[in-house]
Protein backbone atom coordinates (compact mmCIF):
# COMPACT_ATOMS: atom_id res chain seq x y z
CA UNK A 1 0.00 0.00 0.00
CA UNK A 2 1.57 3.30 -0.88
CA UNK A 3 3.18 5.57 1.48
CA UNK A 4 0.68 8.48 0.89
CA UNK A 5 -2.46 6.49 1.11
CA UNK A 6 -1.74 5.19 4.73
CA UNK A 7 -1.12 9.01 5.54
CA UNK A 8 -4.40 10.15 4.63
CA UNK A 9 -6.34 7.16 6.28
CA UNK A 10 -4.14 7.95 9.26
CA UNK A 11 -5.21 11.92 9.12
CA UNK A 12 -8.65 11.19 8.65
CA UNK A 13 -9.22 8.62 11.46
CA UNK A 14 -7.48 11.62 13.58
CA UNK A 15 -9.80 13.86 12.55
CA UNK A 16 -12.48 12.28 13.26
CA UNK A 17 -11.77 9.49 16.38
CA UNK A 18 -11.34 11.63 19.28
CA UNK A 19 -10.07 8.46 21.14
CA UNK A 20 -7.64 7.45 18.45
CA UNK A 21 -6.26 11.10 18.62
CA UNK A 22 -6.17 11.14 22.00
CA UNK A 23 -4.35 8.04 22.36
CA UNK A 24 -1.52 9.20 19.92
CA UNK A 25 -0.95 12.26 21.35
CA UNK A 26 -0.62 10.27 24.98
CA UNK A 27 1.69 7.61 23.48
CA UNK A 28 3.99 10.83 22.10
CA UNK A 29 4.00 11.78 25.57
CA UNK A 30 5.14 8.68 26.68
CA UNK A 31 7.60 7.34 24.33
CA UNK A 32 9.05 11.24 24.83
CA UNK A 33 9.10 10.68 28.96
CA UNK A 34 10.38 7.19 28.62
CA UNK A 35 13.43 8.79 26.92
CA UNK A 36 13.74 11.08 29.46
CA UNK A 37 13.38 8.48 32.19
CA UNK A 38 16.18 6.45 30.19
CA UNK A 39 18.63 9.39 30.85
CA UNK A 40 17.68 10.13 34.33
CA UNK A 41 18.30 6.52 35.12
CA UNK A 42 21.90 6.52 33.24
CA UNK A 43 22.36 9.83 35.01
CA UNK A 44 22.10 8.47 38.28
CA UNK A 45 23.60 5.54 38.13
CA UNK A 46 26.84 7.56 37.59
CA UNK A 47 26.12 9.80 39.80
CA UNK A 48 24.85 8.03 42.98
CA UNK A 49 26.11 4.01 42.04
CA UNK A 50 24.34 1.06 42.08
CA UNK A 51 23.94 0.07 45.84
CA UNK A 52 21.86 3.44 46.40
CA UNK A 53 20.25 3.30 42.76
CA UNK A 54 18.84 0.11 45.35
CA UNK A 55 17.64 2.12 47.90
CA UNK A 56 16.06 4.41 45.43
CA UNK A 57 14.26 1.72 43.33
CA UNK A 58 13.18 0.49 47.35
CA UNK A 59 11.27 3.31 48.03
CA UNK A 60 9.02 3.81 44.53
CA UNK A 61 6.48 0.80 45.86
CA UNK A 62 5.84 2.95 48.55
CA UNK A 63 4.65 5.42 46.44
CA UNK A 64 2.77 3.47 44.15
CA UNK A 65 1.34 2.38 47.35
CA UNK A 66 0.20 6.16 47.78
CA UNK A 67 -0.90 6.62 44.31
CA UNK A 68 -3.33 3.66 44.04
CA UNK A 69 -4.91 5.17 47.42
CA UNK A 70 -4.66 8.49 46.65
CA UNK A 71 -5.23 8.79 42.92
CA UNK A 72 -6.01 6.21 40.84
CA UNK A 73 -9.90 4.97 41.08
CA UNK A 74 -10.74 8.23 42.12
CA UNK A 75 -9.31 9.75 38.56
CA UNK A 76 -10.71 6.76 36.73
CA UNK A 77 -14.40 6.99 38.42
CA UNK A 78 -14.19 11.09 37.38
CA UNK A 79 -13.27 10.38 34.09
CA UNK A 80 -16.08 8.20 33.51
CA UNK A 81 -18.54 10.58 35.62
CA UNK A 82 -17.64 13.62 33.52
CA UNK A 83 -17.87 12.33 30.63
CA UNK A 84 -21.31 10.88 31.22
CA UNK A 85 -22.52 14.15 32.34
CA UNK A 86 -20.84 16.04 30.06
CA UNK A 87 -22.91 13.88 27.17
CA UNK A 88 -26.15 15.28 29.05
CA UNK A 89 -24.81 18.79 28.93
CA UNK A 90 -24.95 19.04 33.17
CA UNK A 91 -21.72 21.02 33.47
CA UNK A 92 -22.84 21.95 37.29
CA UNK A 93 -23.08 18.51 38.19
CA UNK A 94 -19.78 17.79 36.18
CA UNK A 95 -18.55 20.76 38.31
CA UNK A 96 -19.55 19.05 41.28
CA UNK A 97 -18.02 15.78 40.67
CA UNK A 98 -14.70 17.78 40.08
CA UNK A 99 -14.62 19.48 43.76
CA UNK A 100 -15.52 15.93 45.36
CA UNK A 101 -12.51 14.46 43.69
CA UNK A 102 -9.97 17.14 43.84
CA UNK A 103 -11.14 17.53 47.73
CA UNK A 104 -10.86 14.04 48.44
CA UNK A 105 -7.97 13.56 46.54
CA UNK A 106 -6.59 16.01 48.41
CA UNK A 107 -7.38 15.07 51.95
CA UNK A 108 -6.18 11.74 51.32
CA UNK A 109 -2.69 13.03 49.78
CA UNK A 110 -2.52 15.21 53.26
CA UNK A 111 -2.85 12.08 55.73
CA UNK A 112 -0.54 9.64 53.32
CA UNK A 113 1.62 12.05 53.68
CA UNK A 114 1.32 12.87 57.43
CA UNK A 115 1.69 9.02 58.26
CA UNK A 116 4.83 8.24 55.99
CA UNK A 117 6.61 11.44 57.51
CA UNK A 118 6.00 10.69 61.20
CA UNK A 119 5.78 6.70 60.62
CA UNK A 120 9.27 6.12 58.45
CA UNK A 121 11.41 4.99 61.19
CA UNK A 122 8.52 1.94 61.75
CA UNK A 123 7.55 1.56 57.64
CA UNK A 124 11.86 1.33 57.31
CA UNK A 125 12.57 -0.84 60.34
CA UNK A 126 9.51 -3.34 60.43
CA UNK A 127 8.47 -3.01 56.17
CA UNK A 128 11.08 -2.53 54.42
CA UNK A 129 13.93 -4.15 56.49
CA UNK A 130 16.34 -0.64 55.63
CA UNK A 131 16.40 1.70 58.27
CA UNK A 132 18.64 3.94 56.25
CA UNK A 133 15.81 4.73 54.21
CA UNK A 134 14.52 6.90 56.70
CA UNK A 135 15.55 10.38 55.06
CA UNK A 136 13.86 9.20 51.54
CA UNK A 137 10.71 8.65 53.28
CA UNK A 138 10.89 12.13 54.31
CA UNK A 139 11.38 13.79 51.10
CA UNK A 140 9.12 11.51 49.34
CA UNK A 141 6.02 12.32 51.15
CA UNK A 142 6.44 15.96 50.28
CA UNK A 143 4.92 14.89 46.70
CA UNK A 144 1.99 12.98 47.73
CA UNK A 145 -0.19 15.91 47.77
CA UNK A 146 0.61 17.23 44.34
CA UNK A 147 0.92 13.79 43.15
CA UNK A 148 -3.08 13.41 44.26
CA UNK A 149 -4.23 17.38 43.22
CA UNK A 150 -2.99 16.37 39.74
CA UNK A 151 -4.55 13.21 39.40
CA UNK A 152 -7.45 14.50 39.88
CA UNK A 153 -6.98 17.30 37.16
CA UNK A 154 -6.12 14.31 34.70
CA UNK A 155 -9.22 13.03 35.12
CA UNK A 156 -11.26 15.93 34.84
CA UNK A 157 -9.56 16.57 31.58
CA UNK A 158 -9.42 13.24 30.33
CA UNK A 159 -13.66 13.07 31.10
CA UNK A 160 -13.51 15.96 29.18
CA UNK A 161 -11.75 13.86 25.84
CA UNK A 162 -8.68 16.96 26.11
CA UNK A 163 -5.83 14.15 26.52
CA UNK A 164 -3.28 16.79 25.46
CA UNK A 165 -3.39 17.98 29.49
CA UNK A 166 -2.79 14.67 30.79
CA UNK A 167 0.24 14.37 28.15
CA UNK A 168 2.60 17.97 28.65
CA UNK A 169 1.78 17.59 32.20
CA UNK A 170 3.73 14.20 32.21
CA UNK A 171 6.24 15.51 30.05
CA UNK A 172 6.67 18.58 32.68
CA UNK A 173 7.00 15.83 35.44
CA UNK A 174 9.50 14.01 33.65
CA UNK A 175 11.77 16.89 32.15
CA UNK A 176 11.73 19.25 35.58
CA UNK A 177 12.63 15.65 37.23
CA UNK A 178 16.07 15.79 35.18
CA UNK A 179 16.77 19.09 34.90
CA UNK A 180 16.49 19.63 38.70
CA UNK A 181 18.80 16.88 39.78
CA UNK A 182 21.10 18.18 36.64
CA UNK A 183 20.93 21.77 38.12
CA UNK A 184 21.85 20.97 41.60
CA UNK A 185 23.75 18.38 41.31
CA UNK A 186 25.55 21.14 39.12
CA UNK A 187 25.41 24.23 41.04
CA UNK A 188 24.29 23.21 45.06
CA UNK A 189 25.25 20.17 45.96
CA UNK A 190 29.22 19.05 46.97
CA UNK A 191 30.47 17.31 44.34
CA UNK A 192 30.54 13.54 45.21
CA UNK A 193 28.30 13.53 48.11
CA UNK A 194 25.09 11.99 46.47
CA UNK A 195 22.26 9.20 47.63
CA UNK A 196 18.73 8.32 46.85
CA UNK A 197 17.74 11.31 48.70
CA UNK A 198 19.12 13.96 46.29
CA UNK A 199 17.50 11.61 43.79
CA UNK A 200 14.16 11.53 45.38
CA UNK A 201 13.97 15.74 45.75
CA UNK A 202 13.51 15.15 41.95
CA UNK A 203 10.37 12.81 42.44
CA UNK A 204 8.32 16.10 44.04
CA UNK A 205 10.12 18.49 41.96
CA UNK A 206 8.35 17.20 38.96
CA UNK A 207 5.41 16.44 40.57
CA UNK A 208 5.18 20.23 42.41
CA UNK A 209 5.71 21.61 38.85
CA UNK A 210 3.53 19.14 36.74
CA UNK A 211 0.59 20.31 39.58
CA UNK A 212 1.32 24.05 38.88
CA UNK A 213 0.85 23.41 35.05
CA UNK A 214 -2.28 21.69 35.49
CA UNK A 215 -4.08 24.05 37.93
CA UNK A 216 -2.98 26.67 35.55
CA UNK A 217 -4.32 24.69 32.69
CA UNK A 218 -7.61 24.22 34.25
CA UNK A 219 -8.30 27.96 35.22
CA UNK A 220 -7.69 28.36 31.70
CA UNK A 221 -9.91 26.37 30.86
CA UNK A 222 -12.63 27.83 33.16
CA UNK A 223 -12.30 30.87 31.43
CA UNK A 224 -11.99 30.19 28.22
CA UNK A 225 -15.06 28.35 28.63
CA UNK A 226 -16.71 30.65 30.81
CA UNK A 227 -20.41 30.43 29.08
CA UNK A 228 -20.73 26.46 29.98
CA UNK A 229 -20.18 27.08 33.54
CA UNK A 230 -22.38 29.86 34.09
CA UNK A 231 -25.63 27.16 33.40
CA UNK A 232 -28.10 28.12 36.00
CA UNK A 233 -29.17 24.22 35.84
CA UNK A 234 -28.60 22.73 39.15
CA UNK A 235 -26.43 20.11 40.01
CA UNK A 236 -27.58 16.89 41.26
CA UNK A 237 -28.23 16.55 45.38
CA UNK A 238 -24.87 16.31 46.93
CA UNK A 239 -25.82 13.46 48.71
CA UNK A 240 -26.20 11.47 45.31
CA UNK A 241 -23.18 13.30 44.13
CA UNK A 242 -20.95 11.60 46.69
CA UNK A 243 -23.08 8.05 46.49
CA UNK A 244 -21.68 8.00 42.49
CA UNK A 245 -18.45 9.28 42.99
CA UNK A 246 -17.29 6.55 45.98
CA UNK A 247 -19.56 3.69 43.88
CA UNK A 248 -17.38 3.90 40.94
CA UNK A 249 -14.03 4.72 42.79
CA UNK A 250 -13.82 2.40 45.88
CA UNK A 251 -14.07 -0.47 43.95
CA UNK A 252 -11.55 0.28 41.61
CA UNK A 253 -9.20 1.76 44.04
CA UNK A 254 -9.45 -0.95 46.43
CA UNK A 255 -8.54 -3.58 43.18
CA UNK A 256 -5.61 -1.32 41.91
CA UNK A 257 -4.73 -0.89 45.49
CA UNK A 258 -4.46 -4.76 46.52
CA UNK A 259 -2.38 -5.29 43.22
CA UNK A 260 -0.10 -2.62 44.32
CA UNK A 261 0.51 -3.72 47.63
CA UNK A 262 1.19 -7.13 46.32
CA UNK A 263 3.80 -5.86 43.82
CA UNK A 264 5.03 -3.79 46.46
CA UNK A 265 5.45 -6.81 48.30
CA UNK A 266 7.41 -8.10 46.15
CA UNK A 267 9.92 -5.22 45.36
CA UNK A 268 10.57 -4.99 49.07
CA UNK A 269 11.37 -8.69 49.80
CA UNK A 270 14.01 -9.03 47.11
CA UNK A 271 16.57 -6.78 48.58
CA UNK A 272 16.12 -8.96 51.77
CA UNK A 273 16.36 -11.83 50.41
CA UNK A 274 19.13 -11.39 47.79
CA UNK A 275 20.82 -10.73 51.57
CA UNK A 276 20.61 -14.01 52.42
CA UNK A 277 21.84 -15.11 48.56
CA UNK A 278 24.96 -12.27 48.72
CA UNK A 279 25.68 -12.60 52.81
CA UNK A 280 26.58 -8.08 51.91
CA UNK A 281 23.59 -5.64 52.38
CA UNK A 282 25.43 -3.44 49.72
CA UNK A 283 25.94 -5.82 47.57
CA UNK A 284 21.94 -6.82 47.94
CA UNK A 285 21.55 -3.66 46.79
CA UNK A 286 23.66 -3.19 44.56
CA UNK A 287 21.98 -6.04 42.56
CA UNK A 288 18.53 -5.00 43.24
CA UNK A 289 19.58 -1.82 41.71
CA UNK A 290 20.90 -2.74 38.63
CA UNK A 291 18.46 -4.84 37.69
CA UNK A 292 15.15 -3.17 38.34
CA UNK A 293 17.01 0.89 38.12
CA UNK A 294 18.95 -0.16 34.65
CA UNK A 295 17.87 -3.45 32.98
CA UNK A 296 14.54 -4.49 33.71
CA UNK A 297 13.46 -0.72 31.81
CA UNK A 298 15.35 -1.02 29.02
CA UNK A 299 13.05 -4.32 28.60
CA UNK A 300 10.75 -2.45 29.04
CA UNK A 301 11.01 0.23 26.61
CA UNK A 302 9.57 -1.41 23.51
CA UNK A 303 6.00 -1.94 25.61
CA UNK A 304 5.57 1.88 24.10
CA UNK A 305 4.63 0.84 21.38
CA UNK A 306 2.55 -2.23 22.14
CA UNK A 307 1.19 -0.01 24.79
CA UNK A 308 -0.11 2.21 22.47
CA UNK A 309 -2.06 -0.66 20.13
CA UNK A 310 -3.53 -2.30 23.08
CA UNK A 311 -5.19 1.15 24.26
CA UNK A 312 -6.32 1.73 20.92
CA UNK A 313 -7.56 -1.90 21.09
CA UNK A 314 -9.90 -1.56 23.57
CA UNK A 315 -12.44 0.79 21.73
CA UNK A 316 -12.11 -1.23 18.74
CA UNK A 317 -13.11 -4.26 20.60
CA UNK A 318 -15.79 -2.80 22.31
CA UNK A 319 -17.15 -1.17 19.20
CA UNK A 320 -16.96 -4.38 17.25
CA UNK A 321 -18.41 -6.59 20.22
CA UNK A 322 -21.57 -4.32 20.83
CA UNK A 323 -22.59 -4.34 17.20
CA UNK A 324 -21.69 -8.18 17.37
CA UNK A 325 -19.10 -7.88 14.31
CA UNK A 326 -17.32 -11.17 15.54
CA UNK A 327 -15.49 -11.60 11.90
CA UNK A 328 -13.81 -8.22 12.45
CA UNK A 329 -13.22 -8.98 16.16
CA UNK A 330 -11.50 -12.11 14.97
CA UNK A 331 -9.60 -10.42 12.53
CA UNK A 332 -8.74 -7.77 14.25
CA UNK A 333 -7.39 -10.03 17.47
CA UNK A 334 -5.34 -11.97 14.96
CA UNK A 335 -3.28 -9.25 13.44
CA UNK A 336 -2.79 -7.53 16.44
CA UNK A 337 -1.45 -10.73 18.14
CA UNK A 338 0.54 -11.16 15.38
CA UNK A 339 1.83 -7.69 15.35
CA UNK A 340 2.70 -7.56 19.49
CA UNK A 341 4.36 -10.94 18.86
CA UNK A 342 6.73 -9.39 15.94
CA UNK A 343 7.59 -6.98 18.21
CA UNK A 344 8.31 -9.17 21.30
CA UNK A 345 10.82 -11.34 18.93
CA UNK A 346 12.26 -8.16 17.40
CA UNK A 347 12.99 -7.20 21.07
CA UNK A 348 14.02 -10.72 22.32
CA UNK A 349 16.54 -10.96 19.61
CA UNK A 350 17.86 -7.39 19.87
CA UNK A 351 18.27 -7.57 23.84
CA UNK A 352 19.86 -11.40 23.47
CA UNK A 353 22.29 -9.96 20.81
CA UNK A 354 23.17 -6.56 21.82
CA UNK A 355 22.16 -7.08 25.89
CA UNK A 356 25.54 -7.04 26.58
CA UNK A 357 26.93 -3.57 24.57
CA UNK A 358 23.94 -2.43 25.85
CA UNK A 359 24.69 -2.64 29.67
CA UNK A 360 28.42 -1.58 29.08
CA UNK A 361 27.94 1.51 27.08
CA UNK A 362 24.88 2.94 28.61
CA UNK A 363 25.96 2.02 32.10
CA UNK A 364 29.36 0.91 32.26
CA UNK A 365 28.05 -1.83 34.41
CA UNK A 366 28.43 -5.45 32.92
CA UNK A 367 25.85 -7.11 35.23
CA UNK A 368 23.00 -5.05 34.00
CA UNK A 369 24.51 -6.21 29.93
CA UNK A 370 24.00 -10.38 31.13
CA UNK A 371 20.32 -9.24 32.94
CA UNK A 372 19.14 -7.93 29.63
CA UNK A 373 20.35 -11.14 28.37
CA UNK A 374 18.41 -13.01 30.91
CA UNK A 375 15.01 -10.85 30.35
CA UNK A 376 15.06 -10.86 26.73
CA UNK A 377 13.28 -13.65 26.81
CA UNK A 378 10.51 -12.33 28.21
CA UNK A 379 9.57 -10.13 25.63
CA UNK A 380 7.58 -11.77 23.53
CA UNK A 381 5.23 -13.07 26.55
CA UNK A 382 5.04 -9.48 28.13
CA UNK A 383 3.87 -7.60 25.06
CA UNK A 384 1.22 -10.72 24.09
CA UNK A 385 0.52 -10.56 27.58
CA UNK A 386 -0.21 -6.77 27.32
CA UNK A 387 -2.47 -6.72 24.12
CA UNK A 388 -4.69 -9.52 25.64
CA UNK A 389 -5.46 -7.91 28.55
CA UNK A 390 -6.58 -4.68 26.89
CA UNK A 391 -8.81 -6.97 24.40
CA UNK A 392 -10.15 -8.77 27.77
CA UNK A 393 -11.35 -4.98 29.46
CA UNK A 394 -12.49 -4.30 25.89
CA UNK A 395 -14.42 -7.88 26.24
CA UNK A 396 -15.90 -6.41 29.63
CA UNK A 397 -13.89 -9.05 31.32
CA UNK A 398 -11.74 -6.88 33.68
CA UNK A 399 -12.06 -8.65 36.69
CA UNK A 400 -11.04 -11.89 34.79
CA UNK A 401 -8.14 -9.80 34.25
CA UNK A 402 -7.09 -8.71 37.53
CA UNK A 403 -7.48 -12.24 38.51
CA UNK A 404 -4.80 -13.39 36.37
CA UNK A 405 -2.68 -10.38 37.10
CA UNK A 406 -2.90 -11.00 40.96
CA UNK A 407 -2.32 -15.01 40.32
CA UNK A 408 0.96 -14.21 38.31
CA UNK A 409 1.53 -11.55 41.51
CA UNK A 410 1.59 -14.13 43.81
CA UNK A 411 3.66 -16.89 41.26
CA UNK A 412 6.31 -14.01 41.43
CA UNK A 413 6.19 -13.85 45.24
CA UNK A 414 6.76 -17.47 45.57
CA UNK A 415 9.47 -17.61 43.51
CA UNK A 416 11.37 -14.57 45.35
CA UNK A 417 10.47 -16.78 48.64
CA UNK A 418 11.93 -20.19 47.59
CA UNK A 419 14.29 -19.25 44.77
CA UNK A 420 16.16 -15.95 45.30
CA UNK A 421 18.04 -17.25 48.53
CA UNK A 422 19.09 -20.28 46.26
CA UNK A 423 19.74 -18.79 43.57
CA UNK A 424 19.97 -14.67 43.89
CA UNK A 425 18.27 -12.84 40.73
CA UNK A 426 18.50 -15.69 38.38
CA UNK A 427 15.92 -17.48 40.63
CA UNK A 428 13.58 -14.28 40.53
CA UNK A 429 14.37 -13.84 36.80
CA UNK A 430 12.61 -17.84 36.50
CA UNK A 431 9.66 -16.12 38.71
CA UNK A 432 8.88 -13.98 35.96
CA UNK A 433 9.39 -16.02 33.50
CA UNK A 434 6.84 -18.61 34.88
CA UNK A 435 4.56 -15.70 35.67
CA UNK A 436 4.25 -14.21 32.65
CA UNK A 437 4.01 -17.47 30.53
CA UNK A 438 0.72 -18.39 33.06
CA UNK A 439 -0.42 -14.43 32.62
CA UNK A 440 -0.27 -14.98 28.61
CA UNK A 441 -1.79 -18.65 28.49
CA UNK A 442 -4.85 -17.61 31.30
CA UNK A 443 -5.69 -14.62 29.09
CA UNK A 444 -5.52 -15.96 25.94
CA UNK A 445 -7.30 -19.32 26.93
CA UNK A 446 -10.12 -16.81 28.35
CA UNK A 447 -9.76 -14.55 24.55
CA UNK A 448 -10.49 -17.79 22.74
CA UNK A 449 -13.35 -18.62 24.15
CA UNK A 450 -15.16 -15.28 23.90
CA UNK A 451 -13.61 -14.88 20.26
CA UNK A 452 -12.60 -17.39 17.52
CA UNK A 453 -9.27 -16.94 16.25
CA UNK A 454 -5.99 -18.51 15.32
CA UNK A 455 -2.59 -17.39 15.06
CA UNK A 456 -0.40 -19.50 12.75
CA UNK A 457 2.91 -20.72 14.18
CA UNK A 458 4.76 -20.39 10.78
CA UNK A 459 3.46 -16.91 10.32
CA UNK A 460 3.73 -15.17 13.62
CA UNK A 461 6.73 -17.09 15.26
CA UNK A 462 9.28 -19.13 13.05
CA UNK A 463 9.87 -16.88 10.52
CA UNK A 464 10.00 -13.65 12.61
CA UNK A 465 12.42 -15.46 14.55
CA UNK A 466 14.19 -16.94 12.28
CA UNK A 467 14.45 -13.40 10.06
CA UNK A 468 15.28 -11.41 12.97
CA UNK A 469 17.99 -14.19 13.85
CA UNK A 470 20.02 -14.19 10.36
CA UNK A 471 19.53 -9.96 10.19
CA UNK A 472 20.33 -9.40 13.87
CA UNK A 473 23.24 -12.11 13.61
CA UNK A 474 24.70 -9.94 10.59
CA UNK A 475 23.99 -6.60 11.99
CA UNK A 476 26.06 -7.71 15.51
CA UNK A 477 28.91 -8.67 13.12
CA UNK A 478 29.15 -5.30 11.22
CA UNK A 479 29.06 -3.33 14.73
CA UNK A 480 31.81 -5.50 16.21
CA UNK A 481 33.99 -4.76 12.62
CA UNK A 482 33.41 -1.08 12.86
CA UNK A 483 34.13 -1.24 16.72
CA UNK A 484 37.33 -2.82 16.02
CA UNK A 485 38.43 -0.89 13.15
CA UNK A 486 37.49 2.15 14.05
CA UNK A 487 38.92 4.08 16.96
CA UNK A 488 35.67 6.11 18.52
CA UNK A 489 34.77 7.73 21.72
CA UNK A 490 32.06 6.04 24.48
CA UNK A 491 29.66 8.57 23.11
CA UNK A 492 30.05 7.77 19.37
CA UNK A 493 30.08 3.94 20.83
CA UNK A 494 26.33 4.75 21.89
CA UNK A 495 25.76 6.27 18.72
CA UNK A 496 26.97 3.42 16.50
CA UNK A 497 25.21 0.94 18.73
CA UNK A 498 21.45 2.78 18.13
CA UNK A 499 22.10 3.25 14.33
CA UNK A 500 22.37 -0.25 13.95
CA UNK A 501 19.66 -1.25 16.05
CA UNK A 502 17.41 0.78 14.13
CA UNK A 503 18.28 0.29 11.20
CA UNK A 504 18.36 -3.31 11.74
CA UNK A 505 14.64 -2.51 12.84
CA UNK A 506 14.07 -0.67 9.79
CA UNK A 507 14.83 -3.33 7.47
CA UNK A 508 13.19 -6.28 9.60
CA UNK A 509 9.71 -4.37 10.76
CA UNK A 510 8.07 -2.66 8.08
CA UNK A 511 6.48 -5.25 6.49
CA UNK A 512 4.58 -6.28 9.70
CA UNK A 513 2.81 -2.78 9.75
CA UNK A 514 1.34 -3.14 6.66
CA UNK A 515 -0.44 -6.14 8.27
CA UNK A 516 -1.75 -4.02 11.31
CA UNK A 517 -2.70 -1.31 8.39
CA UNK A 518 -4.97 -3.93 7.15
CA UNK A 519 -6.28 -5.07 10.26
CA UNK A 520 -7.76 -1.87 11.00
CA UNK A 521 -9.27 -1.20 7.81
CA UNK A 522 -11.51 -3.94 8.57
CA UNK A 523 -15.16 -2.75 8.24
CA UNK A 524 -17.11 -2.66 11.72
Amino acid sequence: MKLPTVLHSLKQQLTNNLVIKGTLILTVAGFSTRLIGFYNRIFLSGLIGATQMGVYQLILPLYMVAFALTNYGNELALTKLVSEYKGRRDYASVQAFFRVCFSCNLALGLITSFILYHYADWICVHILNAPECVPCIQVICFGVPFMSMKGAIHGYFLGLEKSSIHGISDFIEQSFKVLSLFLISHYICIRNNYDATFALWGVVIGDFVACIFSIIALFHHKIKNKALYQTKQAPIYPRQTLHLFFKNSVPLTTNRLALTVLQSIESIMIPTLLLIYYKDSSASLAHYGTFTGMAFPFIMFPSTITNALSTMLLPAVSSAQSTLNHSYLTKLCEKSMHFCLTIGFFSFITFYIFGNEIGVLFFQNKEAGIYLYQLSFLCPLIYLATTLASVLNGLGLATANLLFTGIATVIRISFIQLAIPTHGMTGYILGLFASYLFLTFACLYKVQKQITFELHFLDSIFLPCCTFTILGSISYYLYQKMSLHISFSQGNQIILLITTIMLFGIISIPPFLQTIYKARQQPH
